[in-house]
């Protein structure tokens, strides 16, 4: 689904959006019990929804995002011209995964979007993301950050936010951005 960009002025970058990057959707490998459930889709939905709705004009994103040999991140943000620790402006990619129980593989699938993303996210519900919590130092080991998000108040907990630092493989970084430029209505993206 892509989600219109109301109130932008074309060619202009301050407008938040979601991108549909057309991946298939991985639920479809499942046998078909399984693959009618539709919590970690619905939380997904959710959490897209209340966190782009506070970032309105300030990037682009989108669900389902897929980078050969990193796998399929959940949704990702390339929030625009943020300074960086070095008074430079550039955009700054975020990757989030998240899951309804298991905390660890979450943590596992976010690690290896750290290789083409500046900032990789574990969401988790409250209850989940508590007992995920007692691990921190294993998250900040591994640079990656650890929220909570609970749908019924849309409230979003960041226990642990890694500062934004590069990618930790360039290469792929510039072919994440190139992908997220060709899919979005912008002309340009600054890197």
């Amino acid at each position: 689904m892509v989600f219109g960009h109301s109130g932008c002025e074309k060619g202009r970058m301050s407008c938040a959006s979601a991108i549909d990057f057309g991946t298939s959707n991985p639920r479809r490998n499942l046998p078909s019990a399984i693959g009618r459930k539709r919590g970690e889709s619905n939380f997904v939905a959710a959490f897209q929804r209340g966190f782009t709705a506070a970032r309105a004009g300030t990037g682009v994103g989108g669900r389902q995002f897929e980078l050969a040999g990193y796998g399929i991140a959940d949704f990702v943000w390339m929030e625009f011209g943020r300074q960086t620790t070095h008074g430079r402006h550039e955009s700054v990619l975020t990757a989030f995964e998240m899951k309804l129980k298991d905390w660890r593989r979450a943590l596992m699938q976010a690690y290896r979007y750290s290789y083409f993303a500046d900032q990789a996210v574990v969401v988790l519900p409250n209850e989940v993301a508590d007992r995920a919590e007692r691990h921190l130092p294993t998250f900040q080991h591994m640079g990656v950050g650890l929220w909570s998000y609970d749908p019924k108040t849309e409230v979003i907990g960041k226990r642990y936010t890694p500062s934004a630092t590069q990618a930790r493989h360039p290469t792929a970084r510039a072919q994440a951005i190139e992908r997220i430029s060709r899919k979005s209505d912008f002309r340009k993206i600054r890197k």
